[in-house]
């Protein structure tokens, strides 16, 4: 690391006179002035020497005498004094960027990880989009096995540096690693857009549309590895089970596999199937699906051999295990295949049904899966939470009474359930019943009041009840626990304005809404409308008409858009502009205040 900050100590002395950053004597001084002369010219011992008599004759060394020292130290390659100045900086200052940069990169140097990153984090708050750093937490990360931190880094060093093929790699396999494939497939592609040739991204690939049992794409990718000499004997047997699963002959590839005495359990299944050795294959088979339980080849394998067997206890077992394992895939399309076949074999199979209500949802056929569901429920002891799967799904087909009579049920089942509570809460709130909701709420703010959503939708629920400073106080505690909410800060932002007090702590919060969601109609007419009760018209007036621009026309409750710019119009003394606002909010919900204002103003004008 030596020299790595040569050029900001330069930079730091030419801006900030140290005179100006300590109460110091002419001596002190003098030191100071010769350890940046040394440092100018490169002389670093002595540089430090001036500036360790310049320590000496300071009262109170500020933290910038010691990050200089720190990095001089490290330049001159005496890591021990330079942890040792940064310390000192860190204890008068436990947030200077330099020495939080030192501390940690001279950690790393030690490969003390675990306390390295403790600074590094803390500088990271500070200077969340600094590349550099971010590849020092992607190093430290990596070897403290950080996998979810990793991948936030990752995104994080995308978002600056698209372009940077290795970290995409490193995070598709990361991806790949936690079986989010379809995230991990996304980023392989994007590296083949920047190099269509790229060989790790190309396997990768493979091993992806392998394991998802995808034989047109493994075939695409298989005959490019190919074309590359990059095919082993791993991949020839993956690829000849892909064959297997797809009802193709797998012989023209395995005759390529160079050790045929050294193949796995379930390639040597595969043979003794081909060869007509059924039970020679069924004992492979049964071996490779115990010792892994997403084997699609040998479940497809021993699915055969029962129908050759015309066994069709041991075919609806098997059947019903590969549904599953297609569905934890999130292959539901083929899921949904072998559970139809599993049914036709045995209709009342019930944790069959349950898994077709399970696929049925996940593909968005929610009336199929409530019909699934409910038969469970009628025919099983054993209910689970299939009175909470009943009662999303039929919230998501409106049918919230329904919805809510599932949750009730469920909630029988599970009393102390916080999220059952905030799921019926929503539906209660939905149906405009909020006194319910606000009971419904308050529970799950019992049972956990740490949650800021459970806070904002106990406030937004009091405040559709007019009981407004209960709304404040839920809204200020979930904007406490949550300050990144835009739809909490907008709400309580809009409602402080609304009642004329704490103006500008809500512009404040609208504003932070707004830097989250800067286009959102409803958070652009929050901020006109608290400018105007700050009696700033025509910056209001800027915010309203951008307001009206980005809302949703349909939505009849967004006519006070047009009532807010109406009223800001009539501010600003334009008053024609501020009649056609006004019916612009009339035609989408008649509100007498807004007729008899417009009448009134016509009159006033002599129409």
């Amino acid at each position: 690391m030596k020299n790595i900050f040569y050029c900001f100590l330069i930079i730091t002395f030419l801006l900030i006179p140290y005179s100006a950053l300590i109460a110091t004597d002419s001596h002190s001084l003098d030191y100071f002035s010769m350890g940046y002369y040394y440092l100018y010219n490169n002389e670093l011992i002595m540089a430090k020497i001036q500036f360790e008599f310049c320590l000496l004759t300071e009262k109170s060394p500020p933290p910038l005498l010691y990050t200089i020292l720190s990095e001089i130290s490290d330049m001159l390659g005496k890591q021990e004094e330079a942890m040792e100045y940064a310390t000192r900086a860190l204890e008068l200052d436990p947030e200077n960027e330099t020495a939080l940069r030192m501390k940690s990169l001279l950690l790393i140097e030690e490969k003390e990880y675990e306390e390295a990153v403790i600074y590094l984090e803390k500088l990271l708050e500070q200077k969340p989009d600094d590349l550099q750093l971010l590849y020092y937490g992607a190093e430290v990360y990596t070897e403290l096995d950080e996998n979810n931190k990793l991948i936030d880094i990752y995104i994080k060093i995308l978002q600056i540096n698209p372009r940077s093929i290795n970290i995409r790699l490193n995070l598709g396999y990361l991806l790949t690693k936690q079986g989010l494939f379809r995230l991990a497939e996304k980023e392989y592609k994007q590296v083949l857009e920047l190099d269509p040739e790229n060989e790790k991204a190309i396997l990768y690939l493979t091993y992806i549309y392998i394991y998802e049992g995808k034989i047109e794409e493994v075939s695409k990718y298989f005959n490019k590895l190919d074309s590359k000499n990059l095919l082993n004997d791993d991949l020839l047997e993956d690829y000849a089970s892909i064959l297997f699963i797809d009802g193709q002959d797998p012989w023209p590839i395995l005759r390529k596999v160079k050790n045929r005495e050294d193949v796995t359990g379930l390639t040597r299944a595969i043979m003794y199937f081909e060869e007509g050795k059924i039970d020679e294959a069924k004992e492979y088979f049964e071996m490779d699906v115990r010792d892994n339980s997403y084997s699609i080849a040998g479940y497809v394998g021993l699915i055969r051999i029962a129908e050759i067997k015309n066994n069709p206890d041991m075919e609806k077992k098997w059947r019903f295990v590969l549904a599953g394992s297609y569905y934890n895939l999130q292959n539901f399309d083929k899921s949904l295949d072998e559970a139809l076949r599993v049914k036709e074999l045995d209709s009342s199979f019930l944790e069959n049904i349950y898994l077709l209500g399970d696929i049925y949802n996940n593909l968005g056929m929610e009336e199929k899966a409530i019909a699934e569901y409910e038969y469970f429920k009628n025919h099983s002891q054993e209910k689970g939470d299939v009175h909470i799967k009943l009662g999303i799904a039929y919230d998501k087909i409106g049918d919230h009474q329904e919805s809510i009579r599932n949750f009730r049920e469920a909630l029988e089942l599970f009393p102390d359930n916080d999220e059952l509570y905030y799921y019926l809460g929503i539906e209660y709130r939905i149906l405009q019943e909020y006194e319910q909701a606000v009971s419904i709420f308050k529970k799950a703010v019992e049972l956990k009041p740490d949650n800021a959503f459970y806070n904002f939708n106990l406030g937004a629920s009091f405040e559709r009840l007019g009981n407004i400073d209960d709304a404040i106080f839920y809204l200020d505690k979930s904007v406490q626990l949550d300050d990144n909410n835009a739809m909490a800060l907008n709400y309580l932002g809009y409602i402080l304005a609304d009642t004329g007090i704490r103006l500008d702590e809500a512009k404040g919060y609208i504003e932070k809404a707004l830097l989250l969601n800067p286009e959102n109609g409803a958070y652009l007419d929050s901020m006109g409308w608290v400018l105007y009760k700050l009696s700033e018209y025509n910056h209001a007036k800027e915010y309203l008409e951008n307001a009206v621009e980005h809302i949703d026309s349909s939505d009849a409750e967004n006519y006070l858009v047009y009532d807010h710019l109406g009223d800001t119009y009539y501010k600003v003394g334009l008053m024609l502009e501020a009649i056609n606002s006004w019916k612009e909010a009339l035609k989408m919900k008649f509100v007498n205040e807004i007729q008899q204002k417009i009448e009134k103003l016509e009159k006033e004008l002599g129409n």
